[in-house]
């Protein structure tokens, strides 16, 4: 092993901590938290069930983990972390850019970095105004690398997904579809343990309870809209939550509440205000 080659230990750290995953997180129903920090720090070499069970929980296969080497790794997690950051302060036409480097895909080997690629690619086409088709299909195949329907670990990103196919599939007029994944991916939200929450599942929040409200299906849309703007303040962020305050300023202003649809308005205003400065 040369002096760049990551063993397994290693590489299942590094990408666990690149995952925002604590060890007792990924160990649960797996295997005990002092058995993966024997397995991390090289002290215990997995049996082939546990390590696929690992792997599986990553979104990586045993082959990809096992043929990691630390600059890659390294050159790799920068360039995702500067994609999610443009994503997560909606620089979309930087984010764009960045997708758009010369052998960017060729740097990312695994399932769940593609998967990222291309749900951040979908996203461009789709809040760029380019092509709903192609944000559709470019989704549709981030999906496609690590979901399944009776896959037993669904990631914060993969719940993500599916809701914004939702949302691409209604603006697209395929209603039934576009409604049937919103909802699922409402549903999937509700399945995460508290742990595994992520402030960014405030978009499943907001793309589902828009869809109601367009639908005039007020009551549901408001306690989407609640509920999604709360976990947003527990999970201590203002990611979305300007958008859900002024989703829940339209539905009061759509039953007539006008008072109090001000009040939200007045309150996304001010959360515009402090994420701007």
């Amino acid at each position: 092993m040369t002096a760049e080659n990551v063993s397994f230990g290693q590489a299942l750290k590094q990408i666990r901590k690149d995952r925002k995953l604590t060890q007792k997180m990924l160990s649960q129903n797996i295997c005990s938290q002092s058995v993966l920090s024997r397995i991390e720090n090289d002290e215990e070499l997995p049996n082939v069930l546990v390590m696929q069970n690992l792997c599986e929980r990553l979104g990586v296969t045993i082959d990809q983990i096992m043929t990691l080497h630390s600059k890659e790794i390294r050159k790799v997690n920068l360039l995702l972390d500067q994609m999610a950051y443009h994503f997560f302060h909606k620089e979309y036409t930087k984010l764009n850019a960045l997708l758009n480097q010369p052998d960017v895909l060729d740097q990312l080997y695994l399932d769940t970095d593609l998967q990222l690629y291309y749900y951040y690619l979908g996203s461009c086409e789709y809040f760029l105004g380019k092509d709903l088709e192609s944000s559709l299909q470019h989704l549709k195949h981030g999906l496609s690398y690590t979901f399944q329907v009776d896959k037993h670990f669904i990631s914060s990103n993969e719940i993500q997904l599916i809701s914004c196919i939702g949302r691409v599939q209604v603006d697209l007029g395929q209603k039934k579809e576009g409604e049937f994944n919103l909802a699922y991916s409402m549903e999937l939200f509700y399945t995460l343990p508290n742990e595994r929450i992520d402030c960014r599942l405030a978009k499943v929040f907001y793309n589902y309870g828009l869809f109601l409200y367009r639908e005039k299906r007020y009551d549901e849309a408001l306690v989407i809209v609640k509920n999604g703007a709360e976990m947003v303040r527990k999970q201590k962020s203002y990611y979305y939550l300007e958008e859900l305050f002024r989703l829940e300023g339209l539905i009061y202003e759509a039953q007539g509440k006008n008072e109090q649809g001000e009040k939200y308005f007045k309150i996304s205003s001010s959360v515009k205000r402090i994420t701007n400065l």
